[in-house]
Formats: C-alpha cells, structure tokens, sequence
C-alpha cells in the first residue's frame, strides 16, 4: 500500500523521496539561473564543467604521483601525501580539520587549473 521511508540508503522509499527532492531542488535552481538571470553565483561551476574531463584527469595524475613518490629515506620513508598533510595542514589546522583543509586545498588547486585553462580558451571535447 505504502512504502516506509527507512534508514538503508537504497530502499525504493528512499529512492523516490531522493528523486523528487532533487526534481524540486533543479527547478529551484533553474528558475533561480535561468529565470531570473542570477549567472554569476554559478560561474565557478561554468568554469569547472567547461573542462570537467581534464580536470578530473589531473586530479587522478596528481593523485597517483603523490601516494607513488617518497620523500625520506629508511624509516623516516613516507609518501608525498603523508608529508604535505603532516607538515603542512594538520599545524595549521587541528587534525580533525586537517584533511577537510587538504581536501579544500586540492579543489582549489583544481579550480586554478580550469580557470587557466577556461582563461585561454582551452577546452577538451570528446
């Protein structure tokens, strides 16, 4: 007759209710975007999803390079990954924001990256 909204994460409940959240949410931001011309709030997304494929491209290069390089040697050995976070994010930062700040860090790094690339008209097509 009815289904129950439930805690698991793949329930056909849940499902639903998701899918009509997110309908509800789209037209809220198409009617917000397009309607009513708000484009500026957006242009950072514009400038990442102009080159999503590059940039997710770099993101995994840029991923592999840092847990595949080592820097010390003997015990001391730990990977590029493990010494940027260490040394410079967790004192900035309490540990527990620590990978939080990282991760901030590694889209806005990201985000220069398409906007280099958006800047000089640099687009990947498929």
């Amino acid at each position: 007759m009815w289904l129950p909204i439930n805690k698991k994460l793949w329930t056909s409940s849940f499902a639903l209710f998701m899918a009509g959240l997110d309908f509800i949410l789209f037209a809220m931001f198409v009617w917000w975007i397009d309607g009513l011309g708000r484009k500026r709030l957006v242009k950072p997304a514009v400038i990442m999803g102009m080159n999503a494929i590059a940039i997710y491209m770099a993101a995994e290069i840029l991923d592999i390079l840092s847990f595949t390089i080592n820097i010390g040697s003997g015990d001391s050995m730990v990977t590029l990954h493990a010494w940027i976070y260490e040394n410079v994010f967790v004192p900035i930062a309490s540990p527990a924001n620590a990978s939080l700040l990282y991760a901030l860090s590694y889209m806005g790094l990201m985000f220069l990256i398409a906007y280099g690339m958006y800047r000089r008209r640099w687009f990947v097509r498929v």
